[in-house]
């Protein structure tokens, strides 16, 4: 009995003895394995578990004005999502991210109802306040992601030249478009491991490159004062769309440049009229109307076929050419040349334009920037539309010269009027302050006697008792301008536009400003009672912001 009892208990040892060598060589061969077949992936699993790698942002460049001020700028925010294993999609949970964050709930259910498990991203862009609320809140499951997104102070007033971006903060119009690449800079790079509590320990980091500012040649004051004065006629007049395009002469900076209606970048939500986003002041052109008729008289003193001392007979107020007749608004009897102009008489215009050559007259037209595309600005524009002189009917030629047959924008009628602002010559206009970017382009387009007695025209047209530009008036100021309405059609409906195009003072001109205002209806929809005023309102308010004596 004992002896067996010995027997049995010593081979239970020996077996249990063998098993543990068994498993013992197993164990070196699965080590053996693993080491010569199984390195490469095990290397790779290590890492996968241990590997942290994640880019960093780089911030966008700033959008400045001439004096520094913050057009654009890139601010901290945050995205928002769930994490559904541990997110209670309950009333309350629901009731309080709908009012921290400002949503329906309905959409909020919409977004959470399909997903039980897993990460989703709900909301992007919150603000760091926003964000703070909801960790007070102490809503479980929820998590947060540091990003950066674009912002812009100055909101409508200068949305349209800024241009805006999307939730990427990629450029899609504007100043943030075109100079996308300048702006968005180089992301960096972390390469590191995980610790103890999935902490990140330093390893490879490149640190992100900021983009490169870019500094227009806008003034922010001007831009304020040219937002609400145009916005206050546009409301007054109940006009469709207008702009505004304030240039200093001297050095073609674009000082200004409104487009309204307007929007603000920073909250586009609402938006459903996808038309608010163009700049007018660039994309939208149209038949200047009488605006144009210095110009065109410009190039008729030029061509020394017409006596400057010329009376031209208007009665009785209208005029035939090819079976269509022109008009005036009454019979002003024998004008001068200059009471052509500052009585706004498109027949004087049409019978001093009988006599000239319509090459000659297309090639002027040309020298002032009409038909062309306003290369240094740089931002998408149109260039109008100019016919070649070879499509030039005798209609179509004397037509042109009270502006109709051709059509520009607003900020082509300043480009214009600057030969007239800066002397005879022609100056190309800059929207950016950067001398990479700077044009060297001027050139005499009228005699320094020619564009004399156009000024003075200019003048008569302001501050005669007579003039169409009265309106245009600034105390203490001699203004030289002009005004211009043209007929338009909006929907089927006849309506105007009306524009007034200006210096100040004109001896010695600081300022030009263009005035435009479309869709106008009814007695108050001319360029003298409409537009006219706009400019004495901003020039006022400029010589006051600037401490000048007015």
């Amino acid at each position: 009995m004992s002896s067996s009892r010995f027997l049995y208990s010593s081979g239970r040892v020996v077996f249990i003895q063998l098993l543990f060598v068994l498993c013992f060589l197993l164990l070196i061969g699965r080590l053996i394995y693993l080491q010569l077949f199984q390195d490469v992936f095990l290397d790779g699993q290590v890492l996968s578990r241990s590997h942290s790698e994640y880019s960093l942002l780089a911030p966008r460049g700033r959008i400045l004005d001439r004096e520094g001020t913050i057009l654009a700028f890139d601010v901290i925010s945050y995205s928002i999502g769930i994490d559904f294993s541990k997110f209670n999609k309950n009333k309350e949970s629901i009731s309080a991210l709908s009012d921290i964050l400002n949503v329906e709930e309905i959409n909020l259910l919409t977004l959470i109802s399909k997903q039980d498990y897993g990460f989703r991203e709900i909301i992007r862009n919150i603000s760091p306040k926003t964000k703070l609320a909801l960790e007070q809140e102490g809503i479980k499951g929820l998590y947060f992601r540091k990003n950066l997104r674009r912002s812009y102070p100055q909101k409508n007033t200068t949305a349209h030249v800024v241009g805006l971006t999307d939730i990427d903060r990629n450029g899609i119009q504007g100043t943030e478009l075109v100079f996308n690449n300048d702006l968005e800079g180089e992301e960096g790079r972390f390469v590191g491991i995980k610790g103890l509590g999935n902490t990140k320990i330093e390893g490879k980091r490149k640190e992100a490159k900021p983009g490169k500012d870019i500094t227009l040649t806008i003034d922010t004051d001007f831009q304020s004062i040219a937002y609400h004065q145009l916005n206050k006629a546009i409301e007054k007049y109940k006009a469709h769309s207008g702009s505004v395009v304030i240039v200093q002469p001297k050095t073609g900076e674009i000082l200004s440049l409104v487009s309204y209606p307007s929007f603000n970048p920073s909250n586009r939500k609402n938006i459903d009229d996808m038309s608010i986003f163009r700049n007018r002041a660039f994309i939208d052109v149209f038949e200047p109307g009488s605006v144009l008729k210095p110009i065109a008289m410009s190039a008729i003193i030029e061509s020394q076929k017409e006596d400057l001392n010329s009376v031209i007979e208007t009665s009785p107020g209208w005029v035939e050419v090819s079976g269509f007749r022109t008009s005036d608004y009454k019979d002003y009897g024998k004008l001068s040349l200059s009471q052509i102009i500052s009585l706004s008489s498109n027949v004087g215009m049409v019978k001093l334009c009988s006599n000239q050559e319509i090459e000659h007259l297309t090639n002027y037209y040309k020298k002032f920037g009409i038909g062309e595309y306003p290369v240094s600005i740089m931002l998408p524009a149109r260039e109008g539309f100019l016919p070649h002189h070879s499509e030039f009917t005798l209609r179509d030629k004397v037509s042109s010269c009270y502006g109709y047959g051709l059509t520009l924008s607003a900020l082509q009628i300043a480009q214009a009027y600057i030969v007239f602002a800066n002397n005879g010559y022609f100056k190309e206009l800059k929207l950016l302050k950067d001398k990479l970017f700077e044009s060297n382009k001027e050139s005499q387009v009228i005699s320094e006697e020619t564009n004399r007695l156009i000024t003075e025209m200019l003048e008569e047209s302001v501050n005669s008792d007579t003039g169409t530009a009265r309106a245009a008036r600034v105390k203490g100021k001699l203004v030289a301008g002009k005004t211009g309405t043209a007929m338009e059609s909006l929907k089927e409906d006849t309506s105007y536009t009306a524009t007034f195009s200006g210096f100040v003072p004109s001896n010695n001109p600081e300022y030009l400003a263009v005035v435009v205002l479309h869709g106008l209806k009814g007695e108050e929809s001319s360029g003298g009672r409409v537009a006219a005023p706009v400019f004495s309102k901003i020039m006022h308010e400029i010589y006051l912001l600037n401490n000048l004596e007015i």
